[in-house]
C-alpha cells in the first residue's frame, strides 16, 4: 500500500496511521518535502499551537477564501464563530457554548426519533447518505426548519461544504439555509431551542449565520463519527460481545472512535506576524496544519494508542479541538451518532463487509465514509 505524501492526502487514505506516526515522530513543527505549511502532528506541539494567541484560524489578508468573496457562502463563512478571532466572536462563542448544553434534552429526543425514521430499515449501501442526513435532519427540526424543507436543507448544506473547499457551487443554497434560519427566527411559533439561541446572540448578523453554522459544522463531523463507530464494530474483535455483558457502554465506544478514527483529521492555523510557536520561529503568514488524528495516537498522552479500548482510562482526544475555538458542540456530534449507531445495531445490519477495502468521501480533512470498495 503507497502510504500518503502529505497531511492531506493521508485523510482519504485506507490506513494513514503509520504516515500519521511518522510525522509525530519528527516531534515540533517541521515541514515534508512537497508540502507547503508546517505540520503539528505530536500531543505536545498540536497543543502549543491549538492554545497559541499568536496562531490564528483565518490568514490576514483572507478572512474569506478568495473563490468565496461576494458570494453568500462568502458571507456565511465571513460571520462564523469559528472561523473569526477577537470582536463579538469571543462572547458569541461563549453564549452559544452554554446555550448548546441547555438543549441536550431535545438534541437526545430528535437523535432517537429521526434516527429510528432513518434507519429503520438500514443497508450497508444506504449508510453514508442517512448520516451525512441525521445531523441536518436533528438540528434542522430543532431549529424549526419545517419537515418538507429537510431534504432539500442537506444539499444545500452539502453544497455550501463542498464549495467551502472548491468552486463556489453552494452560494445559492447558502442564501436558502440563511432565509430558512431567518424565518425561523421571526416566527411567533419558533422552537425553545431557536428561543434560546436568540436570546444568546447580540446581533441578528450573527445569529443567523452562527445558527446555520451548527448546520454546516455538524455535518460532516458527526457522519465521520458515526461511520468510525460502525467501522469499529465490524473490525474490532469482540466490541459487540463487551457491548451485550455490559463490559462497556455504546457512549463508551463512541467516543473512543472519536479518539481511535478521528472524524475530523486535521485543521490550519495561521501567524499574522513572526511568531516563536512550540519553539520554533515563524514567518509572518505560516500557515500550520494540525493533525489531530496524529495527537490521539499520541502514547504520551493515550498508551496502547493504536488499541481500540472503550472504557480507556483519561481518555486525552484531540479532535474537537482545543483552546479559543475548541468545538462548542462535541456532544451534540456524539449525541447523534450514538442514537443512529442504537439504531443499526438493534436491526441487525450485518456489519461485516466494512471489515474490508472501504471508500471515504473526498475531503482534505474530514474522514467520512463513502461506501463499500
Amino acid at each position: 500500500m503507497t502510504p500518503p505524501t502529505d497531511p492531506y492526502q493521508a485523510v482519504t487514505h485506507p490506513d494513514p496511521y503509520p504516515y500519521y506516526a511518522e510525522l509525530r515522530a519528527r516531534g515540533g513543527l517541521h515541514r515534508v518535502p512537497g508540502f507547503g505549511p508546517w505540520i503539528a502532528a505530536d500531543a505536545a506541539t498540536v497543543r502549543a499551537v491549538l492554545t497559541s494567541e499568536h496562531c490564528r484560524v483565518r490568514p490576514l489578508s483572507e478572512p474569506v477564501p478568495p473563490h468565496l468573496v461576494g458570494t453568500a457562502a462568502g458571507a456565511l463563512f465571513g460571520r462564523l464563530v469559528r472561523m473569526n478571532d477577537g470582536g463579538p466572536y469571543p462572547a458569541v462563542k461563549q453564549t452559544l457554548a452554554r446555550a448548546l448544553p441547555e438543549a441536550l434534552g431535545e438534541v437526545k429526543a430528535e437523535s432517537r426519533r429521526w434516527a429510528a425514521q432513518l434507519f429503520a430499515t438500514p443497508s450497508l449501501s444506504r449508510l453514508p447518505d442517512a448520516a451525512l442526513q441525521l445531523p441536518v435532519f436533528v438540528l434542522g427540526s430543532l431549529l424549526g426548519f419545517p419537515e418538507d424543507t429537510l431534504e432539500a436543507s442537506v444539499q444545500d448544506v452539502d453544497a455550501y461544504v463542498r464549495s467551502v473547499a472548491g468552486p463556489p457551487v453552494g452560494s445559492e443554497g447558502a442564501a436558502r439555509l440563511n432565509e430558512r434560519m431567518a424565518a425561523c427566527f421571526q416566527s411567533p411559533a419558533r422552537t425553545a431551542f431557536t428561543t434560546r439561541l436568540l436570546e444568546s446572540h447580540g446581533s441578528e448578523d450573527l445569529r443567523i449565520p452562527n445558527a446555520v453554522g451548527l448546520l454546516t459544522q455538524a455535518y460532516e463531523a458527526t457522519a465521520g463519527l458515526l461511520g468510525a463507530t460502525l467501522l469499529a464494530f465490524a473490525r474490532v474483535p469482540g466490541l459487540r460481545e463487551q457491548l451485550s455483558r455490559g463490559a462497556c457502554t455504546l457512549d463508551d465506544v463512541v467516543q473512543e472512535a472519536a479518539r481511535h478514527d478521528a472524524p475530523v483529521q486535521n485543521t490550519r492555523r495561521f501567524t499574522h506576524a513572526a511568531a516563536t510557536v512550540a519553539g520554533q520561529a515563524l514567518e509572518a503568514g505560516a500557515t500550520v496544519v494540525v493533525v489531530l488524528a496524529a495527537a490521539n495516537r499520541d502514547p504520551l498522552e493515550n498508551p496502547q494508542p493504536d488499541a481500540f479500548l472503550p472504557r480507556r482510562a483519561r481518555r486525552q482526544t484531540f479532535t474537537f479541538g482545543l483552546g479559543s475555538h475548541a468545538c462548542p458542540g462535541p456532544l451534540l456530534a456524539t449525541t447523534m451518532a450514538k442514537a443512529a449507531a442504537e439504531h443499526v445495531l438493534a436491526s441487525g445490519l450485518d456489519l461485516s463487509p466494512m471489515s474490508g477495502p472501504v471508500t471515504w468521501r473526498a475531503s482534505t480533512n474530514a474522514r467520512v465514509l463513502g461506501g463499500l470498495e
